[in-house]
């Protein structure tokens, strides 16, 4: 059987089409996706006393997978946001750095995970008794005593996003920035976000949210 060039050439464009038609679908379902989440989240967030409490879309949490998720943290507002797909479906509250140790803005991603983690810059310092003589203590300055020892600090559900160690971990959150430079999770926050991301997850840290703020 022969097939004429013209004919081949139109199978192609056909097939282009098709694939066109189903990437203009695709994009509108996930417009109208991200729209319905952005109402959703904003009746949370007109809720007395939301702030206190962390927002999660069930539906898009379901679907979610580590390629189609990113994260956003807001250093004034103390707020964090997973995205899927580009739609908010969670907010949560996070500890950034405080002033002595700020949180740096940019954009990042996830260079490793490891769920049990220790610090080896920030912890605790004990003498030969084990009597803490530095609370909290920083490994580069403050000297150990003869027979005493560093503990670093816990940092369960570890996602670095710096070579200089700043990343996403369980920690106290007292709605303020506390930490030294990491930002730190609820436990049940860190858990879901652990087993959404992957090495290689976006996440982004500025002042204010990029997708609130470009929302009309």
């Amino acid at each position: 059987m022969v097939f004429s060039v013209a004919a081949l050439s139109g199978c192609a464009m056909m097939e282009e089409a098709k694939k066109g038609s189903s990437t203009k679908a695709e994009q509108k379902r996930l417009a109208a996706q991200r729209d319905q989440a952005a109402v959703e989240h904003s009746l949370y967030r007109s809720v007395a006393n939301w702030k206190k409490n962390t927002y999660q879309n069930k539906a898009l949490l379901d679907a979610a997978t580590p390629d189609r998720v990113a994260l956003e943290i807001s250093l004034n507002d103390q707020r964090g946001l997973l995205l899927v797909d580009g739609a908010i479906a969670m907010d949560y509250p996070v500890a950034t750095g405080k002033k002595s140790h700020p949180t740096p803005a940019g954009s990042y991603t996830i260079l490793a995970k490891e769920k049990k983690y220790a610090s080896n810059l920030y912890g605790k310092i004990t003498d030969a008794e084990g009597t803490v003589v530095f609370a909290d203590a920083d490994s580069r300055t403050d000297p150990i005593p003869e027979g005493g020892k560093f503990e670093g600090a816990s940092m369960p559900y570890w996602m670095r996003l710096t070579t200089t160690g700043v990343g996403l971990h369980v920690g106290y959150v007292p709605g303020r920035p506390a930490s030294h430079g990491c930002i730190r999770l609820r436990n049940d926050t860190a858990q879901k976000l652990f087993a959404l991301t992957k090495i290689g997850t976006p996440v982004v840290i500025a002042s204010s949210l990029p997708s609130l703020a470009a929302m009309p």
